[in-house]
């Protein structure tokens, strides 16, 4: 997803609301790209810094988006909106933070009657459709210039285990640091499959749902 987010940056600065540990902005920055991060765990600051000691990473949630002074030509989002509940609010407050002709890009969790356990011990008060996130964007000002859902492969297994199923599906496979070999090869196929025909390909439907919207 990394890949697919980069070759969409426009610009030479970007802030990331809920950076973690600074991955993106690391890869940015090594682009020569200004960048700047929001992020209120701060462990997982201390660990940005650890990995990229020039970062620039202010310790709050998205809501304190005015800690960061700066304007930039790219805000990114990801898995983020989804935990606001007033998220109309805080995408009008995200677009002043945009220069003119500015873009913010935005990942959320798709589809509505997906809404199961696992969003809510994520602390999820909603999943979006096309025509919610879009019409909040428009709404707040912005021109939607790309959308398209995204992780066609985990849709089956997500929809059989949190909606049939009634169980938080286990996405250790992806998360775990220690993995055996058939894990590793399987991270590896999973990893070649959304780097090389994932993101190239829009299946029409998927777990997320990716949104780029310009500042107007």
């Amino acid at each position: 997803l990394t890949n697919l987010i980069v070759s969409k940056i426009k610009g030479k600065s970007v802030l990331d609301i809920g950076c973690g540990n600074g991955y993106l902005l690391g890869v940015l920055s090594k682009k020569g790209i200004k960048t700047f991060g929001i992020e209120p765990n701060k462990e997982l600051i201390r660990l940005a810094k650890l990995m990229h000691p020039k970062l620039h990473i202010f310790q709050g949630f998205v809501e304190e988006i005015g800690k960061v002074k700066n304007k930039v030509d790219t805000i990114t989002m990801i898995d983020v909106l989804e935990h606001i509940k007033d998220d109309y609010t805080q995408i009008k407050k995200i677009y002043k933070h945009i220069n003119e002709r500015g873009q913010l890009i935005i990942i959320v969790p798709a589809f509505q009657f997906l809404y199961g356990k696992r969003d809510k011990n994520n602390g999820h008060y909603r999943r979006y459709s096309k025509k919610t996130l879009t019409q909040k964007l428009s709404t707040s000002g912005f021109k939607i210039k790309y959308v398209r859902y995204w992780n066609m492969l985990g849709f089956f297994p997500y929809l059989f285990y949190e909606r049939i199923l009634n169980k938080e599906l286990n996405t250790e496979l992806r998360t775990e640091s220690k993995k055996g070999i058939f894990k590793s090869s399987i991270n590896l196929l999973l990893n070649f499959w959304f780097k090389f025909i994932e993101n190239n390909i829009n299946f029409g439907f998927g777990l997320s749902l990716i949104c780029i919207a310009e500042k107007v």
